[in-house]
Formats: C-alpha cells, sequence, structure tokens
C-alpha cells in the first residue's frame, strides 16, 4: 500500500515512529520477527556483539527468528531519534535510549544504547535497509584496564537502586501489616494488641504523671436488639470518634463497647478538661455512657489506675441503670 505522507517533515516523523517500534518490538516484547514486513529486501544489520554481522533479508530474517525467548522484556526510557534526509527517499534516523532489565527477569542491568537505522522510501512506504546498534558501554573505554568498569558501575548502580526499592516496598507492607495488627478496623482507634503492647512497657514501672479514663458504652444491647447491629455499629464508631477527637493515639477499643485512655501528657487540668468534654460532646450526640477516671500527679502505676477507673466506671454504670428503673417506676405510677 502506498503512503499518504507528503512533506518532509511528515515522513521524519514517520521514521521516528518505526525506529521506536523497532526498540519496543524488540526489548519490550521480545518480537523482532513482526518488524520483517518493515525491512528492505536488501539489508545489512549490525548488532553490538562483534560477531553480529549479517547482510542480506533472508540471512537477517533467519537470525531475527532465533531471538524468540531470548531477549528479557526490557524497559526502554529517555528515547532521543533525530532524522536527516541526505539523498531523495533515504532517510538516517539515530537515536540514543536507556535500557533497563525489571527485576522480575532477576537479570540486572541498564545501559545507554545508541542505534542507527536507514530508511529507503518506496512506493510502499519507508522499508529498513540498514541498522547498527551499539552500545558505549559495551566496549572498553580509555580509562577502563583490563574490564568494563564503567558499564560494571552502572549495572551495580541499577542493582542498587532496585535492592533500595524492594527495601522501601517491604518497609511499606510492614508498616501496613502493623497497622492492621494494632488498628481497630471499625473504629480506626489502637485495638487490644496495641494496648496489650503498651501496658507490656509501662507496667511494673513508675509512670510518672498519668490518667486513666474507662469509657463503656450504656444500652449498646438494647440499641442492637430494638434498632440493629448496624446502628449499634454506627453507635461504636461515633463513641470513638468523640474519644479520638479529643485523646488521639491515647485511646483504644478494647473490647465491643469499652475504651480506654492511657494519658501520660496532659497535666491534671488538662485531662479533667478532656474527660468533661468528651462527655458533654456524647451527651450532646444522644451517647450514654459510663465514665470512669484515675489520676496521678507523680508516681503513675498502670495497672493499679485501670483497675481504679475500671471500678468508677462500673459505679456510674450503677447508678445510670439504678436511675432508669426509678425513671421506669416512676412513669408507671
Amino acid at each position: 500500500m502506498g503512503t499518504t505522507l507528503d512533506s518532509i517533515e511528515d515522513k521524519k516523523n514517520k521514521i521516528k515512529e518505526l525506529a521506536s517500534l523497532f526498540m519496543h518490538r524488540h526489548y519490550c516484547e521480545n518480537d523482532a520477527v513482526s518488524l520483517l514486513p518493515h525491512l528492505d529486501r536488501e539489508i545489512s544489520w549490525f548488532g553490538a556483539a562483534e560477531q553480529e554481522y549479517i547482510i542480506g533479508y533472508d540471512n537477517v530474517s533467519a537470525f531475527l527468528k532465533t531471538l524468540a525467548g531470548r531477549v528479557p522484556k526490557c524497559d526502554i526510557s529517555d528515547e532521543t531519534y533525530d532524522v536527516i534526509q541526505p539523498v531523495e527517499n533515504i532517510f538516517i534516523c539515530s537515536g540514543m535510549v536507556w535500557i533497563a532489565t525489571p527485576p522480575s527477569s532477576l537479570s540486572y542491568l541498564r545501559v545507554h544504547q545508541r542505534v542507527t537505522m536507514v530508511f529507503r522510501w518506496g512506493e510502499e512506504g519507508p522499508r529498513c535497509c540498514h541498522l547498527h546498534v551499539s552500545n558505549p558501554y559495551m566496549e572498553m573505554t580509555d580509562d577502563d584496564i583490563g574490564f568494563p568498569e564503567k558499564m560494571s558501575q552502572e549495572s551495580r548502580k541499577y542493582f542498587q537502586e532496585q535492592i533500595e526499592k524492594q527495601k522501601k516496598q517491604i518497609e511499606q507492607q510492614h508498616a501496613f501489616i502493623r497497622q492492621m495488627y494494632f488498628e481497630d478496623v471499625s473504629t480506626g482507634l489502637y485495638n487490644r494488641n496495641k494496648f496489650y503492647e503498651v501496658c507490656e512497657a509501662m507496667n511494673g514501672r513508675d509512670c510518672g504523671r498519668l490518667g486513666i479514663v474507662y469509657f463503656d458504652l450504656n444500652s449498646l444491647k438494647r440499641t442492637n436488639d430494638h434498632l440493629g447491629h448496624q446502628a449499634g455499629d454506627q453507635l461504636i464508631c461515633r463513641t470513638a470518634g468523640h474519644i479520638s477527637r479529643i485523646f488521639g493515639k491515647n485511646a483504644f477499643r478494647i473490647g465491643g463497647d469499652e475504651f480506654l485512655v492511657i494519658d501520660s501528657v496532659s497535666d491534671q487540668n488538662t485531662f479533667e478538661e478532656h474527660v468533661k468534654t468528651v462527655s458533654q460532646d456524647m451527651a450532646n450526640d444522644g451517647i450514654t455512657i459510663a465514665v470512669g477516671t484515675s489520676w496521678r500527679s507523680e508516681h503513675g502505676n498502670l495497672e493499679e489506675q485501670i483497675n481504679e477507673a475500671d471500678r468508677n466506671m462500673y459505679l456510674a454504670k450503677r447508678r445510670f441503670y439504678e436511675n432508669s428503673e426509678n425513671n421506669r417506676r416512676s412513669s408507671r405510677n
């Protein structure tokens, strides 16, 4: 089929597209055979290796077929191609491109490759009649003595970059796993696993200034029974949101409807104000909750204070249900 490209600039752009196609088909797809329709019947092909010197379409075609399955699928970047037309219908394309093997290939190589292609433009469009691939790091440089050191350094640098990339991915995966292990999925608060870790670190030692708050939802079972478990879950999340907004990462969900705060930073006035604020916010949100606290200005003891806050919370819960029962009796009378 003929081509409708008329201007020299259009033809040069077409040559650049073909040059890039050649590189991608060979290095990225390991499919050099698909390029055969783009080759001229008279062609010379020179590869990067010393023995890769082939003349004639049949010989080049036979050689390209032997490459199937032998070239790792590489990544290509920073392609640059320039085209000149020295005589009518002849276009010379020179290019430079970075070629790197992906880690999945288990081969670590990154080279800056140069390529020259000559195309003859005929009635059926452009056909490649000369292809020369050279790698400036493949041969020894003037600074190398006895070994291609610069190529070795480039490959080693690429290998180290891949190791660092893998390390970062592993660190991110570990961080995610750790987050999932220590975070309550429903509320975003720390869970019992994190609570146990903190207790293990603080138990049996002088914690200095320490405040503990124990929260327990009232009537969660009634909400589940009358409005459904979805409403109960929403109630838990709303409660956790109020606690988290004030106490942040000091808050833990340690049971279905139980929450605990371990505050070793705030002073007593701030601590008590925070407890008051959370309690008021919940009341405004229609949430009834039993609250128990424990405070030490110095010589804080985690286990002792958790037990103390727990007892105070149960006293508050008992008062709540006693008042609820008295109100029901009064309404019946």
